[in-house]
């Protein structure tokens, strides 16, 4: 048997967290060690080029010398403003010595007013890996490499002054070495790596064992919902969306109980409507082979009713399977409802004489009641729900149908005077499977599973449906449709 190479949960999510964490880590030690240098440099080299650009700003103001001397103090450059003479009119230094351009005279600042003005009035320059040294007064100073030696970075840019002369305004940050910063940075970073991956262990074993714990009791709850036992009960934890699933379960196993008892009942009321007929075909049968006496219309006429209400039964199983699985077509027309009831009712001809049933249709000054409909679905949904009225109606045996006319709607109500139906039950009498009377009743036409059969092709119309019933005043089944166009010739 191959062997299951996927991970579980728990050390999925314990992987991701340690991943994560990696990742952070190196970040972290390539920021403050291999790029620490980098950084620094940038980070002065943008002070020193926003100095400079204020420096440019205020070198006309009466306060400039002020300004410019906390400039300097402030982010620790060195600054000198020069005239059109190349003359000192400012000069300031954030330390005493180590900027490049504290030694040089005068003079030779004019190669950083002509660089400038070659490059649109701003120039900047790296001096990398030097310094001017100190040189005597009045002696040429030289340029002297030296280990670990600052870079120079100095940046000039030119401002107009308020009498039309041209300021050269250079700005000179002195960018240290961070070796030694550096190796204290790694002693730090490695005791706190160690500690944060410990902890991190730690953190992710209980975060994972946490968020796997309930499922994995969630899991094993379903294996046994599986198996059909439904008093299983899936308990909620201390995570919204682990709630959200042990409800959707509990939910999901009481609507399983519902259907797995309806099946049963199912089972056992189609049982009885199957074997009822099938004793009476069976028993007249045997007669008629054994006395050939018997072998006469009568009888044959049971047999054949008993054999269409097989027929019947199997049908209506059918049709519920095929409108709840959504594959029954709808062939959609316009009818009158009027109609479509005068035309059902000569059926219940034979049981109206025979059993002195009375059907009686009121449907007041409505001439005609254009519908959208499918005409065989409709007349189903009708011809069930009389069926079911002349099952249970009273002992006045008095079916009453009633058409009335709404602003956008016509609405049928078929009438019986029974025993009613008990408020708590009413709720319940569409759905599939459903009984009423648990100890079966059989009816006298119809297999039992009209009102569902009804109850899915309204569905499957969008029309509106419902019940109303007090106890020992019988039952109002009604149903709305929307008005339609009338189109002549289409009934």
């Amino acid at each position: 048997m191959k062997a299951n190479k996927k991970l579980s949960l728990k050390w999925r999510i314990f992987t991701a967290f340690l991943g994560f964490l990696m990742i952070l880590l190196v970040l972290l030690w390539l920021s403050q060690t291999v790029f620490l240098n980098s950084f620094y440099k940038a980070v002065k080299v943008y002070e020193a080029k926003q100095v400079a650009a204020e420096v440019v700003k205020i070198v006309n103001e009466d306060n400039a010398e002020l300004t410019i001397a906390s400039l300097s103090n402030t982010h620790d450059v060195s600054i000198r403003v020069l005239n059109s003479s190349f003359e000192t009119v400012y000069a300031t230094s954030g330390r005493e010595l180590g900027f490049f351009f504290n030694n040089i005279p005068d003079d030779e600042m004019s190669t950083f007013y002509e660089k400038a003005q070659e490059n649109d009035g701003t120039y900047y320059e790296y001096f990398d890996g030097f310094e001017r040294s100190l040189a005597p007064k009045g002696d040429k100073p030289t340029q002297a490499k030296q280990k670990n030696a600052p870079t120079s970075f100095v940046v000039t840019s030119l401002a107009d002054g308020a009498n039309g002369e041209t300021y050269t305004v250079i700005v000179n940050a002195s960018i240290t070495p961070v070796d030694s910063v550096i190796t204290t940075l790694r002693v730090i970073l490695i005791t706190v790596t160690a500690a944060t991956l410990v902890a991190a262990l730690i953190a992710a074993l209980i975060l994972s064992a946490g968020l796997t714990k309930p499922l994995k009791k969630i899991s094993e709850k379903a294996k046994v919902l599986a198996t059909g036992d439904y008093s299983v009960e899936f308990e909620p934890s201390s995570i919204t969306e682990i709630d959200e699933l042990a409800d959707s379960l509990n939910y999901t196993k009481t609507e399983l109980g519902k259907i797995d008892s309806l099946q049963k009942e199912l089972v056992a009321n189609i049982s009885h409507d199957l074997r009822t007929p099938l004793t009476l075909i069976s028993g007249y049968a045997e007669v008629m082979r054994d006395i050939p006496g018997e072998v006469n219309d009568e009888n044959l006429q049971v047999i054949i009713d008993e054999s269409n209400r097989l027929t019947s039964l199997v049908s209506d199983v059918l049709d519920i399977s095929k409108l709840s699985a959504g594959v029954q077509e709808m062939n959609l027309e316009t009818l009158d409802l009027v109609a479509c009831i005068n035309h059902i009712i000569p059926r219940y001809n034979k049981l109206v004489e025979k059993d002195d049933y009375k059907i009686l249709f009121d449907c007041g000054a409505i001439a005609a009641s254009p519908v959208c409909a499918d005409r065989t679905r409709l007349e189903q949904v009708i011809y069930n729900l009389i069926n079911n009225a002349i099952s249970y109606t009273g002992e006045d045996k008095t079916v009453n149908i009633r058409l009335l006319e709404n602003a956008d709607s016509y609405t049928v109500h078929i009438i019986d005077s029974g025993e009613g139906i008990p408020e708590d039950k009413l709720p319940y009498i569409w759905e599939r499977y459903y009984k009423v009377d648990k100890n079966h009743r059989r009816a006298q036409m119809g297999s039992g599973l009209g009102l569902s059969i009804v109850k899915e092709i309204l569905d499957a119309h969008d029309a509106s449906y419902g019940v109303n019933s007090k106890q020992s005043e019988g039952s109002d089944f009604w149903f709305s449709m929307k008005k339609a166009d009338w189109k002549p010739g289409c009934c």
